[in-house]
């Protein structure tokens, strides 16, 4: 057999060696981590792959390593936005509910070559299994890893993807959004904008879904016409211009459903600007209830998730001994503030 095309532009992965020796994965991993059970025909097949496709892997200390891995892998993957606080809170949860279960909490950050990377910790005996984050449309890493035996759990899913065969938990998005329209239109507003990410991620798109559903329901077709439902580019200067244009334009919403608390930072940044008072003269909701929405002093009416057990849910996924799937969708909830009064 030949190597892999990339190999000579990659570091070869564990799946590149059973390719190339014509064998599984656990059937590699075996024979570094167990070769008493594997036959000498096999071991000197995989070694010569090894060999071959130059793999470096460091027997000693995987021969030294008695126990089970403690390590609970997070793909932390690609910068996304400029500021997102309830993520950077919702790890310091997901590191504690780890160290509760005697598990450590791992940061990857590889990119182009997040499976390989997790072939490597999973097979290597160095990673119990993974997190998976900030799930796409369509999100080719979820298959991959299923594909390969890999354990993991996706924060994120999509409730009406019946192919999905992998576990995965979220908070109902579509549903918290339709809580803030509720609850801004029960303050007597008919005259709603919304700002947020592009759909391209899960939970944006149900978000999105959210604000088109419920004003439709309720019957407020201006608030769905060009110009009231604005997506933003990943920097908060781009959310700022955002929502300026919206509360300059000849004619402005009196209330703005925001998609995070960021873009309702931006709203009240920019509301201060134009002298238009928040709360009474427009009013403004976040979603995630990160710190910038209740302990930056601004007072931000936002949905928020619940962190905790999402955290909790996630590890225990990852550890409990069960069979069959678990999908999860969690239920948001409104916390009032003054920027909606």
């Amino acid at each position: 057999m030949t190597a892999p095309k990339n190999a000579g532009t990659r570091k070869p992965s564990m799946a590149d060696v059973a390719r190339h020796a014509g064998v599984s994965v656990m059937t590699v991993s075996n024979a570094i981590n167990r070769p008493d059970i594997v036959s000498e025909t096999t071991r000197e097949r995989v070694r010569a792959s090894m060999d071959a496709l130059d793999y470096r892997n460091n027997l000693v200390a995987r021969s030294l390593r008695l126990a089970l891995p403690r390590q609970i892998g997070y793909l932390i993957g690609p910068h996304r936005f400029a500021a997102d606080a309830y993520m950077d809170q919702f790890l310091h949860d997901l590191a504690a509910t780890s160290e509760r279960h005697g598990r450590n909490l791992t940061l990857i950050s590889a990119r182009s070559q997040e499976i390989e990377t997790c072939e490597d910790l999973y097979y290597g005996q160095m990673a119990a299994g993974f997190i998976v984050p900030n799930i796409s449309i369509g999100d080719p890493r979820l298959p991959a890893l299923a594909e390969r035996g890999i354990p993991f759990v996706a924060y994120g899913g999509d409730p009406q993807d019946e192919t999905a065969t992998w576990d995965w938990v979220d908070t109902d998005a579509e549903k918290g959004i339709i809580l803030a329209v509720d609850h801004v239109t029960s303050l007597g507003h008919t005259e709603l904008a919304y700002l947020g990410y592009p759909d391209d991620l899960i939970t944006t798109r149900y978000r999105r879904l959210g604000y088109v559903g419920a004003c439709t329901e309720r019957g407020l077709e201006s608030s769905l016409r060009p110009g009231r439902l604005v997506e933003t580019g990943p920097e908060f200067t781009d959310t700022l211009v955002a929502a300026r244009t919206l509360l300059a334009s000849d004619d402005p919403p009196t209330a703005i459903v925001s998609a995070t608390d960021q873009h309702a930072l931006a709203v009240v940044l920019a509301a201060r600007e134009l002298g238009i008072p928040v709360g009474t003269g427009v009013a403004v909701t976040g979603f995630d209830d990160s710190p910038v929405a209740g302990e930056s002093g601004f007072g931000i009416t936002s949905i928020r998730q619940p962190k905790d057990r999402i955290a909790e849910i996630l590890v225990d996924i990852l550890v409990a001994e069960r069979t069959g799937v678990r999908q999860e969708l969690l239920e948001p909830e409104l916390i009032v503030r003054s920027s909606t009064v």
